[in-house]
């Protein structure tokens, strides 16, 4: 009996010590998931990661060139249709780039070095002043303004990047004095002054032959028209890639004295109320011993005129009779008031011919 009473009170002792008072549930510790990075705004023809666009940054904060590249477009202008551009940006920090002017015959070949600062590209040269570009895109860049901002405008300002680097077209019309001594032909340019050695290549032998033939200009200077392409090296080469004709009695024009008429090769830029394309170069020439001749856009022509004080006569042409679809209607035009004028005049810069006390034809002196 005893026994059974000590071992009740053994068991009521060890259940009561298994009742654990309750405990207060541990604190949740709050985890807070890290903030993604924002993504880089992409930009226009942008390729992120790409082998092809890794030495360009992606956010155009720094930018640097460590490729050749060509850049090309036509920017408009104030005054004029448009500026045809060509850049090339060479990784060794050199540039090179050809600026021609839609409605005119003027080409500059410029080169000179590079100054990138940030997305802004400056091009230094001590030929001729160059606009600063900034980089839109990996494929693009706008022009900047005098103030150093971007041009916005709905005209174009912007040049593209080809898709393969792209040798500079050095070709370019020339005017200027040509001349053979001892077997090497030379040619002094009327724009600039500079004087090329002239490679004996095919194009050159007709050219040659023509002067050499010709006793009235063999061994003398005499103005010539040619397309011409400078040599990639410096060495003052060109490359005669047409040869159009020589003008025997003229010679380079003043461009800020002009008090001739004879002796300068004109172009015409103004038919009555017609502008004249550049690419057609319509050029006559009045001489000394009241000849006159020149090219009327196809055809090569040449006649009589006399002059009496301001008062003109011109008698009928005698011309080429070739035909050419593009430029047969400025070539008509030129040829019928040409032969219409009356009264010549030098205003400044410009000979003007008149018929009936109106401008049928303007011109300016040509310098290439």
């Amino acid at each position: 009996m005893k026994k059974q009473l000590l071992l009740s009170v053994l068991l009521s002792s060890l259940a009561a010590c298994s009742q654990l008072p309750d405990q207060a549930p541990a604190p949740v510790t709050q985890v807070n998931e890290p903030t993604p990075e924002p993504e880089p705004d992409l930009v226009e023809n942008e390729v992120l990661n790409d082998q092809a666009t890794q030495s360009v940054a992606t956010d155009f904060g720094h930018i640097f060139i460590d490729r050749d590249m060509s850049f090309s477009g036509t920017l408009s202008c104030r005054n004029c249709p448009g500026v045809k551009y060509q850049i090339n940006l060479y990784q060794d920090g050199k540039f090179e780039a050809r600026q021609e002017y839609i409605d005119s015959p003027e080409v500059n070949l410029v080169k000179g070095n590079w100054l990138l600062e940030e997305r802004t590209i400056h091009l230094m040269s001590q030929t001729l002043k160059l606009p600063s570009f900034q980089f839109v895109s990996n494929n693009k860049m706008v022009l900047l303004d005098e103030a150093g901002k971007p041009v916005v405008s709905k005209d174009n300002f912007e040049l593209i990047r080809s898709q393969n680097f792209v040798k500079l077209d050095t070709s370019m019309k020339m005017l200027g004095l040509y001349q053979v001594k001892d077997n090497q032909a030379s040619f002094t340019s009327c724009t600039n002054g500079e004087t090329f050695s002239i490679a004996m290549t095919q194009h050159h032998i007709p050219m040659l032959r023509s002067y050499q033939q010709d006793k009235n200009l063999n061994g003398k200077a005499v103005i010539a028209t040619m397309v011409a392409r400078q040599s990639p090296k410096e060495d003052k080469l060109v490359f005669v890639e047409q040869f159009e004709q020589f003008w025997p009695g003229a010679s380079c024009p003043d461009q800020y004295n002009m008090s001739k008429v004879q002796g300068i090769v004109w172009r015409v830029n103004r038919i009555k109320y017609i502008q004249v394309p550049q690419q057609y170069n319509l050029r006559m020439m009045f001489n000394d011993n009241a000849r006159l001749y020149g090219f009327s856009g196809c055809n090569f022509f040449n006649g009589s005129y006399s002059q009496s004080s301001n008062l003109l006569k011109i008698d009928p042409l005698v011309s080429t009779r070739k035909y050419c679809a593009e430029s047969n209607y400025y070539e008509s035009k030129f040829t019928q008031h040409l032969q219409g004028a009356d009264r010549i005049e030098l205003n400044g810069d410009k000979l003007q011919l008149f018929q009936n006390n109106e401008v049928v034809v303007e011109m300016s002196p040509a310098l290439n």
